[in-house]
């Protein structure tokens, strides 16, 4: 059943008279579960209805015209009298202030739809977003993998607790491709980095990357280095968007050569 929140745009219409199918059983539904909220809510909007035969004032002439039109007509002076509005004046009025109602309603159908529509094509715009981004990473690693100056690098685990193999394809012109099967993700929003690891000197970071839900991992990176300046690919666990030298140690290598 719906809650008042979602309810309370119905109050006017239901009071109204003007609210049928589905949602006016919703709502009577959940007056008759005893909900004080909604209830006081129906009543307010029920009393607001029936303060329309009042919205036109009562009318009464001045004292000075009313001297005048008696002497004019040499008349006695009779009681006073208030003033009279024509029917149709009230009918008039009444004509408006629905409008007016139903207008709100409408106004508020209207709100809620255009707010849906943009969550979806939020929705919709990310989607497609992630898409592309998954076609230009296919793209990139099948261009390394095709290329026939693309070497196969194994990068084992270093330490005693197993992990799986992770396979590294290298093309000095275009870059690393990084492949894995049952990976488990770094804890928290840590992230995996990718580092080459030169002959002389400290390591080059050559990327970032997170496994997938099932602990599939393919990444790209388009760092370029020459073979013989490279003595090993290497991955560690660093905080998340890594950083400019590794904080941790190996837990991954695998040499070049």
């Amino acid at each position: 059943m719906s809650d008042c929140a979602q309810l309370k745009e119905h109050y006017e219409a239901y009071a109204l008279g003007a609210l049928e199918g589905e949602e006016r059983a919703e709502l009577e539904a959940h007056l008759a579960g005893d909900c004080a909220v909604c209830a006081a809510e129906v009543e307010r909007a029920r009393w607001l209805v029936a303060q329309l035969a009042y919205l036109a004032p009562e009318a009464e002439p001045s004292a000075t015209l009313r001297r005048n039109v008696l002497a004019s007509v040499r008349a006695p002076e009779v009681p006073q009298r208030r003033g009279w509005i024509p029917v149709w004046a009230w009918g008039a009025a009444a004509a408006l202030v629905l409008l007016f109602l139903f207008s709100l309603i409408e106004t508020r159908h209207t709100q809620n739809e255009l707010a849906a529509l943009r969550e979806q094509m939020r929705v919709a715009q990310l989607q497609s977003q992630a898409l592309e981004g998954q076609r230009q990473l296919y793209e990139n690693a099948l261009a390394i993998l095709a290329s026939s100056g693309t070497r196969e690098i194994q990068l084992k685990p270093t330490g005693e607790k197993p992990l799986p193999g992770v396979r590294a394809y290298w093309n000095p012109g275009l870059g690393v491709v990084v492949s894995g099967q049952q990976v488990a993700a770094p804890a928290g929003n840590r992230t995996f980095q990718l580092w080459v690891v030169p002959q002389a000197g400290k390591p080059v970071s050559a990327g970032i990357f997170r496994p997938d839900a099932g602990g599939r991992v393919l990444a790209v990176s388009r760092t370029q280095v020459d073979w013989p300046a490279a003595k090993a690919l290497a991955i560690t666990d660093e905080p998340a968007g890594g950083g400019p030298h590794p904080t941790t140690k190996l837990l991954w290598v695998g040499p070049v050569s």
